[in-house]
């Protein structure tokens, strides 16, 4: 009877260790996989959801409560003239019905001389949700406020287009009119364009594209300058980290109404508070 007791005391120790081995290995064969969506604006690619594309391109809308702010450069060296810095920064806010607000202030540095230049006012709107039109077309205006001598009031208003392509190639085009209200009383008109592609996937640490400018001509509002003509050069969008990214552009003129060369530089600075119209921090799950 204790034999039978002994061994029927083995076949259920065994049993169970069999049962937990099996149970241990099924408990490391299920894998879960989370999948976390990109944050979008009305459905557009995050690229194209903070308002711009690149330093000189603006593209569609913010979503609805969420904030932009962006450190801002330009720098010109002209052919027969000292050269001009500008330092700006612009803050944007998102607001529902596909609207977006926008406030920016301008500092130039020129001749040693270091100035307030400009305050400007944006309102910016798209006519529908991503991709219920061709090119999602936005419609931009903007009254500047001149601080200084050289600066003299302007408005402009500005059509924006953008699409994105297969292969994750993505681009974008504005229109504009501006129209200064001083002593001048010019008009100039032009458009700036750009196209950027990832080169180191899967988080798209880097972007490379081309990006372009021309003008009608009349005086160019950021440098004060002659800017009749068209500028060229490329583009390159860099993110260190998820909430980081700089947009640097070295642009060449084709001039002599033109800049020599031009440098933008952005340095944008996404707020991490996304609600209405923004897919935040969804994550799917996957078991295996």
């Amino acid at each position: 009877m204790r034999r039978l007791l002994l061994t029927c005391s083995i076949a259920f120790a065994t049993l169970a260790v069999a049962i937990s081995s099996r149970a241990q290995v099924a408990e490391e064969r299920h894998i879960t996989v989370e999948v976390e969506e990109l944050p979008s604006a009305y459905g557009a690619p995050p690229d194209l959801s903070h308002g711009r594309i690149s330093t000189l391109t603006k593209s569609y809308v913010l979503s609805p409560y969420s904030f932009e702010l962006e450190t801002g450069y330009d720098g010109a060296i002209f052919r027969h003239r000292a050269p001009a810095h500008l330092f700006r920064q612009e803050l944007e806010m998102g607001l529902p019905a596909r609207f977006t607000l926008g406030l920016q202030n301008e500092l130039e540095h020129v001749a040693g001389e270091t100035r307030d230049r400009s305050f400007t006012l944006e309102a910016r709107y798209a006519l529908a949700d991503w991709n219920k039109l061709p090119l999602n077309p936005a419609i931009s205006a903007e009254y500047r406020f001149g601080l200084s001598t050289a600066a003299e009031d302007s408005g402009e208003i500005a059509l924006l287009i953008s699409h994105d392509f297969p292969h994750l190639i993505e681009w974008a085009a504005n229109i504009f009119v501006e129209r200064d209200f001083g002593g001048r009383e010019s008009t100039s008109a032009g458009f700036a364009q750009s196209v950027e592609v990832p080169v180191l996937l899967p988080d798209e640490k880097l972007e490379v594209g081309l990006e372009m400018q021309y003008r009608s001509g009349g005086e160019d509002a950021r440098l004060d300058a002659s800017a009749k003509g068209v500028a060229i050069g490329p583009t390159l969008a860099w993110r260190p980290s998820t909430k980081a990214r700089l947009d640097l552009s070295p642009l060449f003129g084709c001039s002599d109404h033109t800049p020599a060369v031009e440098v933008f530089a952005i340095l944008p600075s996404p707020s991490a508070d996304r609600k209405q119209g923004m897919q935040k921090d969804r994550r799917r799950r996957i078991d295996f």
